[in-house]
């Protein structure tokens, strides 16, 4: 059977375009393959990029945690020792306070767990409850809705006298105040409850370590702040009562307030649920006592803070 030309020609033009295709479909196939190849190579390093990134943004999260955390622990520092002076200018000698060693602890904590390797102090929580008096007999009342009881101490102050007090009774609003003494008779003072507590360190109610307050002669203890996990406190003192500070004591004992002009606080801190558990690192931190604590950064941190009593 003879074709014409045309036929063969268009049978040519046929071949052409099968072979065009296949020519197609294979450097498609290669180019597919080559991407294939490069995405293999280039993933390892794409999904490490992406964790290292991931890493930094957590551990950027946990350092501003950190400093959100401490600032609350200092603000709440500063609330419960800012008052640890009265509100006098006549200084009393027998006024004190005292820092001690957690292995050490007193009788009233005895029945307490106190972290051994933190401090504890003693002292009292001056003017809670204040007001502005002047003594015109003894006892005398006087309008002051406070959270005191019947039996509780107070203290009248004043530049001219500092004398104890009682409160007697109790009517609405209204306060009965026993002076121990008559000398503050005819003299405009300052009247604030008086408060005694132990601050400790001891583990919480979810079984981390806290800080925690308890009151001298009777009452329930109060976790006040969960998640600090050492503490070391040492007096600012004016060691000659010239309104200057002198020196920081680093020893355990008693303190008379009068030579007192603040509070230097160290304290060690853990972050609830921190995120960059893969990032710490081991850091040693060597305490104003010489003492060295071991604590594992970002998820663990040191911090200082300066109590200003006067």
């Amino acid at each position: 059977m003879a074709f014409s030309k045309h036929d063969i020609s268009q049978r040519n033009r046929s071949s052409h375009r099968l072979y065009a295709m296949r020519e197609q479909r294979g450097s498609l196939l290669i180019e597919l393959l080559l991407v294939v190849l490069l995405l293999s190579l280039f993933f390892p390093f794409l999904v490490s990029a992406l964790s290292s990134l991931q890493e930094r943004h957590l551990l950027a999260q946990t350092y501003q945690e950190q400093q959100v955390f401490k600032a609350a622990i200092d603000a709440h520092f500063q609330s419960q020792w800012a008052r640890l002076l009265p509100a006098n200018c006549a200084e009393d000698s027998t006024l004190s306070l005292t820092i001690e060693s957690g292995a050490n602890k007193p009788d009233r904590l005895s029945s307490r767990t106190v972290l051994t390797e933190s401090d504890w102090l003693q002292g009292k929580d001056y003017g809670s409850c204040r007001i502005g008096v002047t003594v015109t007999e003894n006892p005398f009342v006087t309008e002051l809705d406070c959270h005191w009881k019947s039996g509780d101490s107070a203290s009248f102050s004043s530049c001219q006298a500092y004398v104890s007090a009682q409160v007697i009774g109790l009517s609405g609003s209204k306060s009965t105040i026993q002076l121990d003494d008559d000398s503050a008779l005819g003299v405009s003072g300052m009247l604030e409850s008086q408060d005694g507590f132990f601050w400790y360190l001891s583990p919480g109610k979810d079984g981390d370590s806290a800080f925690w307050r308890t009151p001298e002669e009777s009452g329930n203890s109060l976790e006040l702040f969960n998640g600090i996990e050492r503490l070391a406190v040492f007096p600012l003192l004016d060691q000659d009562n010239n309104g200057t500070l002198d020196a920081i004591s680093t020893a355990y004992g008693d303190y008379a307030l009068r030579d007192i002009r603040g509070l230097w606080v160290e304290y060690q801190y853990r972050l609830s649920n921190c995120k960059a558990q893969s990032s710490q690192m081991d850091q040693a931190y060597v305490s104003m006592r010489g003492d060295t604590w071991h604590y594992a950064t970002p998820c663990q941190s040191i911090g200082n803070s300066i109590i200003r009593l006067r």
